[in-house]
């Protein structure tokens, strides 16, 4: 067996000694029978088996009364069998991200399908984790798991770190969690507009890059966003693999990218205090179009329509579960095609309305806003029928179709 096979099959071998344990600990905790009362009674000691006047206490089933309870149980076992944290935190998720999907769908069937029921469930989803992932692994196994977890989101480009550095990119990406839950809850109570709440978190995200760099140097700092030349250029080919593109079709790509890459830089400093600006909206608006555009001169039309499909998150849900959501290749097509389509014709309205502003006209925005919720409401309507109820209600779940005002 070589030595490469054995540092792939590692993980694989954890995750299924995890496993054998729960299935091990559970039967032996539903098999054992309970002690008789002639079992326990004292006149039943013999000298050569006395009883113990301490003996310890073994958790039992019986004591097990709440779903949290089970899992410090279960959490305990595996723990002793030494099972490593990082496979005690998939076990705990698996069973979180279970009863979740549970809450998910009843809450579906009881009709709280509008975006707001969804989103508070979700807020609560990411709170109710991250407090039964501490109680189940402990402050110091749970500290590791979700350090682990936010350092992978904040450094990927997985830079080496010092441990000083570990310690405060953590101790960042908690406040700009925190932050961000925050300000949800404040959308969500009706405390602060969508316009106000997404100039908060771009400030909020803005301080965590400075932050970031200050920490680390800008050189450092690209290379752990992945930013830098070296990794753009690898980033570049990666998402680019299917289209297989010449290495001259590749050069003038990768010089599309950059150029891209250092006007959206320049327009983000530019509009860092004003995130919200309309002719920000629109310039940004301008600069895809124009990378696009010479990206499908370089590719040509059908493979840059297929690289857009490649690149899309939610084509890529649609196609990885099609068969669970009642779909299939033409539905996936049809659906992409009409969000596609909603979108654009969202993002052009709202552009010619603000064209005419800044040409002196009055325009009417609460008129812009009914009639893009109107348009919202046939779209969802249109997809309802297509889709029918029940696959519309799962895509919409899971984050695939979201209907309403973009940024304006």
């Amino acid at each position: 067996m070589s030595r490469e096979f054995r540092r792939r099959a590692s993980p694989a071998l954890n995750v299924a000694l995890a496993v054998t344990v729960v299935v091990l600990l559970l039967r032996k905790s539903e098999n054992s029978p309970a002690p008789s009362a002639r079992e326990n009674s004292p006149a039943m000691s013999t000298p050569e088996a006395p009883a113990l006047t301490n003996p310890p206490k073994q958790p039992a089933c019986a004591e097990i009364t709440s779903a949290a309870d089970r899992r410090r149980w279960l959490i305990d076992q595996l723990r002793a069998a030494g099972v490593p944290h990082h496979v005690l935190a998939r076990v705990v998720l698996a069973d979180l991200d279970e009863s979740w999907d549970n809450r998910l769908e009843q809450s579906v069937k009881d009709g709280k399908r509008d975006a707001d029921s969804v989103a508070a469930l979700q807020q609560e989803r990411e709170r109710d984790e991250d407090a039964q992932m501490r109680a189940a692994l402990g402050d110091e196994d749970y500290k590791l798991w979700d350090q682990e977890k936010q350092l992978r989101e904040a450094n990927t480009g997985g830079i080496s770190l010092t441990a000083t550095e570990t310690h405060a990119i953590y101790d960042l990406k908690k406040k700009l969690q925190q932050r961000q839950w925050d300000l949800e809850q404040a959308r969500l109570k009706g405390q602060m507009d969508d316009v106000d709440i997404n100039d908060a978190y771009d400030k909020a995200y803005a301080e965590f890059n400075q932050q970031m760099k200050a920490l680390l140097g800008d050189a450092r700092y690209a290379q752990s966003q992945g930013v830098d030349d070296a990794a753009a250029a690898a980033n570049l080919r990666q998402d680019l693999a299917k289209a297989n593109p010449t290495d001259s079709q590749f050069q003038d790509l990768l010089k599309a990218q950059q150029q891209w890459n250092d006007r959206h830089s320049q327009l983000d400093k530019q509009f860092q205090d004003n995130p919200s600006s309309p002719d920000y909206a629109d310039q940004i608006q301008a600069l895809n179009q124009a990378r696009d555009q010479e990206y499908q001169r370089v590719l040509g039309t059908n493979a840059f329509d297929t690289l857009q499909k490649d690149q899309d998150p939610g084509y890529c849900r649609m196609k990885k579960c099609e068969n669970i959501w009642g779909l299939d290749d033409n539905k996936v097509d049809s659906v992409y095609g009409t969000l596609k389509y909603y979108e654009k014709s969202v993002q052009d309205y709202q552009s010619q309305a603000r064209a005419l502003e800044a040409q002196g006209q009055t325009v009417d925005w609460a008129a812009v806003n009914r009639n893009l919720q109107q348009f919202a409401q046939q779209t969802q309507v249109a997809l309802q029928n297509y889709l029918g109820l029940e696959s519309f209600d799962k895509m919409q779940r899971n984050g695939v179709i979201q209907l309403g005002p973009l940024a304006q």
